[in-house]
């Protein structure tokens, strides 16, 4: 007061009310690791006194920096707007949101600091929820949040390296790798892989943040039964639990997801995202055949029989079933072998029978060869022409002649054509050995004639065909002057033989005795 009653002034008091209100939202959203994020924070005066000295913070801003703060002074009505910039880690991708807000605190005209409001996301008269769905109750202060949807998702390649030759035994070395091509850090991944008798084996790393890969190796022996198919083929899956516990599942590709291959029997299924790991293996099926023979009866004359040993051997990489022979000159047809499945590396044996016949003599020799054949695993054919026996060396045909090949060389059995004349008798002294005079062999000269003469050149024996029933006992067969079933005196008597050796008339001649 002035200490004068007559003139106070007429006073209207306003009482002051700071207050201000700021708003948060997204001008740049984003969506994936990396990207950033761009916010507009509104700052406006809804109070009735000027604000000065308003700093606006954002403790999820890059670097904590708010672009246009602090704010110098805001009169009432008015509004300031600033900015910051957040970028995408995973830790938000695998929370699914970002959420945040800002603070601005000023001075009033009558304090310091003592202003202050939370941004919220926009219209203060409808609350909205939080990142994870929850609210406050209370409408003004809500935060800003970005969705992000979760997209879990690794791809399974699985790579083979066959070992050796690819035979029995043999191992393929498998590798599995897990990609995590999704927007979620999955943990926990494991392999399931029948083959390998693999089950939930972990890859390393067994957390995959994406782009990241674990990898896993396990190995396979090849069987019998593989290399008959051709191939081993198979197909593995990877399981992994993302951050929110859900599974992902993944079937293994043979290597690139864009391009279909197809399985082992050249299959496909339209998804070029699974496809089976083939590993083609050697697959040729082989049989090697020897025909050996063994004479019997005088080693190989008219009538003897020679039994032929057919020995079949799986000299390839695949099981042969239903090996049959074929052979002419025993007549067989479809001989079965035993046994008449073949494993790689295993035998069988047939063995025929054949009788020397009169043109086997007379060429000097047998010869032929056979067939054997079976099938392969698919059914096809599988077939080889004998050997004489070793099918690094050629050997000769009857004839002498070769061709070339030493894995098919006809079995040759030579037939004996030589003579053994047994020249003295004994027939009166009753042991019954070496009462008739024998040729062996003769039979194979089957055109033949024996005279015997004695020491006066008179003849006393002769016989055509002599092989042929009884011979000569010592007896005179009535021939000039000797008397027909006269017993020879004992003596020096002579033969001759003659006979006719392919087409050729040859003649032996030589002493007899008769021992009485």
């Amino acid at each position: 007061t002035d200490g004068d009653p007559t003139n106070d002034p007429t006073v209207t008091t306003i009482t002051p009310a700071p207050a201000m209100t700021v708003t948060k939202t997204v001008t740049t959203p984003g969506s994936a690791v990396g990207d950033v994020i761009a916010y507009d924070i509104v700052v406006e005066n809804t109070g009735n006194v000027t604000l000065t000295d308003i700093d606006v913070t954002d403790a999820n801003a890059d670097g904590g920096v708010v672009t246009g703060s602090p704010i110098a002074s805001l009169a009432p009505g008015a509004s300031v707007t600033v900015t910051a910039v957040q970028t995408i880690t995973q830790a938000d991708v695998d929370a699914g949101y970002i959420e945040n807000s800002a603070t601005a605190t000023g001075d009033s005209p009558s304090g310091t600091d003592d202003v202050t409001d939370t941004s919220d996301a926009g219209d203060e008269t409808v609350e909205t929820p939080n990142g994870d769905g929850t609210t406050d109750g209370d409408p003004t202060n809500d935060p800003t949040v970005t969705t992000i949807t979760p997209a879990p998702e690794f791809t399974l390649t699985k790579s083979a390296s066959v070992g050796g030759d690819g035979l029995p035994g043999d191992v393929i070395t498998y590798t599995f790798t897990v990609e995590n091509t999704g927007n979620l850090t999955i943990d926990n991944v494991t392999i399931d892989d029948v083959l390998t008798g693999s089950a939930a084996v972990p890859v390393v790393p067994s957390t995959l943040a994406p782009g990241e890969s674990g990898v896993l190796t396990a190995t396979y022996t090849i069987t019998q039964a593989d290399v008959d198919a051709g191939y081993v083929e198979n197909s593995a899956f990877a399981t992994g639990q993302d951050v929110n516990g859900n599974d992902v599942l993944d079937i293994s590709d043979a290597g690139d997801e864009t391009i279909e291959t197809p399985d082992g029997l050249g299959n496909t299924n339209g998804d070029p995202t699974d496809d089976p790991t083939v590993s083609d293996l050697i697959s040729f099926p082989q049989l090697t055949f020897t025909k050996t023979a063994s004479v019997g009866g005088s080693g190989g004359a008219l009538g003897d029989v020679i039994t032929y040993t057919f020995t079949v051997t799986n000299t390839g990489a695949q099981t042969v079933s239903n090996i049959s022979i074929d052979d002419a000159l025993t007549g067989s047809v479809e001989l079965v072998l035993n046994p008449s499945t073949l494993a790689p590396g295993e035998t069988g044996i047939a063995t025929a029978a054949y009788t020397i016949a009169q043109a086997d003599v007379d060429a000097g020799y047998v010869q032929n060869s056979a067939t054997v054949t079976g099938q392969d695993p698919m059914g096809n054919n599988v077939i080889d022409v004998s050997d004489a026996g070793n099918e690094t060396i050629e050997s000769p045909d009857g004839s002498g002649n070769v061709d070339g090949d030493p894995t098919n060389d006809p079995t040759v059995v030579l037939v004996d054509v030589e003579f053994e004349i047994f020249d003295a008798i004994t027939p009166d002294d009753g042991d019954g050995q070496n009462d008739v005079f024998t040729i062996a062999g003769l039979q194979n000269f089957p055109d033949n004639n024996v005279k015997i003469y004695n020491r006066w050149g008179v003849l006393v024996y002769e016989k055509s065909q002599y092989h042929i029933g009884d011979g000569f006992r010592g007896i005179s067969d009535g021939r000039v002057t000797i008397q027909q079933e006269k017993k020879l005196p004992a003596g020096v008597y002579y033969y001759v033989l003659t006979y006719v050796d392919g087409g050729v008339g040859k003649s032996i001649a030589g002493p007899l005795y008769i021992k009485r």
